[in-house]
């Protein structure tokens, strides 16, 4: 059996990780040869990862098309026109008997070429609002997958299914995990301004890491690209404050490691949401600003109507409003039970991953 499986960043590689990591144990429970499995996409991402699921990488061009004015999208479109037939010829060659998509720039091409070639697919929908190409690919893939109930309006119901978020093993939690509120001293503030980092979250939290720390351990994933220039300013800032050495930055920081020592989180509103519900955390949601991503303000919103999070919105990211955010949920703990409460319900997105690799199994099967 051969699955193709495509997508473009860390908020949809990751999930494609989950999906593979649960086929080969599904391959393995049913007693049938493993998958060969093959990423598709315009650049590896995360090559460890790809070797460790033992998953060939299969370089297929694509260009962004943008949703803000650039002369880039100019050049894009061409590359994705051309990563369109490069798709046709190599999923030709490799013929797989499924394709799995979560959605992005680089997976167009693949799913143009899978419906060109009638494989079946099956996609993954993240957002509250779908992509444009998850969006297109559902009029004509074999199963649609949901991880929020608000998108399926956007998909023939005879073939979605709400499955929540996949999740990788090693960043789910015990089973019958329950959080019990504060149990330290000194609780941990985990800040994520996504896999690339964000300048404009990292620099707010900047604002208020002094007093932050006077309260808090304080943990912060910047992103790779800004980990030299935050390690010099916080080092100044930083540099005669008495509790500096309760502060941890680096530019990609696992997540395993820090989930169960974390109290709080304050992110960007891409699919850790799930990951940080699931494991029972409130969190401080900033989401990128809808002129420059359709979807994370209404994520961030759906998230705090279920409870889970209270949203800043950026151009809100003042020292004295984020801190007074901050200290409402962790100053007050009934506050912070009843959101640490409400992350129980996202329990589906613990099997997420095992419900779409069974159904990438059963089709690969039949085809």
């Amino acid at each position: 059996m051969k699955i193709v499986i495509t997508g473009a960043g860390g908020g949809h590689f990751y999930p494609l990780m989950a999906v593979v990591e649960r086929m080969h144990k599904e391959a393995f429970i049913q007693k049938i040869v493993q998958p060969d499995v093959y990423f598709f996409s315009d650049k590896p991402y995360d090559e460890k990862a790809l070797f460790a699921q033992q998953i060939k990488f299969i370089q297929v061009p694509a260009g962004k098309l943008r949703v803000y004015a650039s002369l880039a999208t100019i050049t894009d479109l061409f590359r994705t026109l051309y990563g369109m037939f490069v798709a046709v010829i190599k999923l030709y060659s490799l013929y797989p008997d499924a394709v799995f998509a979560k959605g992005g720039y680089a997976s167009f091409p693949t799913l143009f070429a899978a419906r060109l070639l009638s494989i079946p697919v099956i996609v993954h929908e993240s957002d509250t609002v779908p992509g444009r190409t998850t969006k297109w690919a559902g009029h004509f893939a074999s199963r649609i997958a949901l991880s929020y109930p608000e998108a399926a309006p956007f998909y023939p119901k005879s073939n979605t299914a709400l499955t929540g978020q996949p999740i990788r093993d090693a960043l789910l939690p015990p089973e019958g995990f329950d959080r019990k509120g504060l149990s330290r001293e000194r609780p941990c503030v985990l800040v994520i301004g996504g896999s690339q980092g964000s300048r404009n979250l990292n620099e707010a939290v900047v604002r208020i890491l002094p007093e932050l720390l006077n309260k808090y351990d304080v943990v912060h994933q910047a992103g790779e690209v800004n980990k030299e220039e935050m390690k010099k300013l916080t080092d100044s800032i930083l540099k005669e404050h008495p509790f500096r050495d309760h502060y941890f930055m680096d530019g990609f920081i696992d997540m395993a490691i820090f989930y169960p020592k974390t109290d709080f989180v304050i992110t960007r509103a891409g699919s850790m949401m799930f990951e940080i519900a699931l494991w029972q955390i409130p969190m401080l949601v900033v989401p990128i600003p809808e002129t420059i991503s359709r979807d994370q303000r209404s994520n961030a919103y759906a998230m705090a109507g279920r409870g889970v999070a209270s949203v800043l919105e950026e151009n809100n990211l003042a020292p004295t409003i984020m801190l007074t955010e901050i200290g409402r949920v962790m100053e007050n703990k009934e506050n912070y039970e009843k959101m640490s409460e409400a992350g129980k319900q996202f329990e589906n997105s613990r099997h997420a991953a095992t419900t779409i690799a069974r159904e990438l199994i059963k089709i690969g099967l039949s085809h």
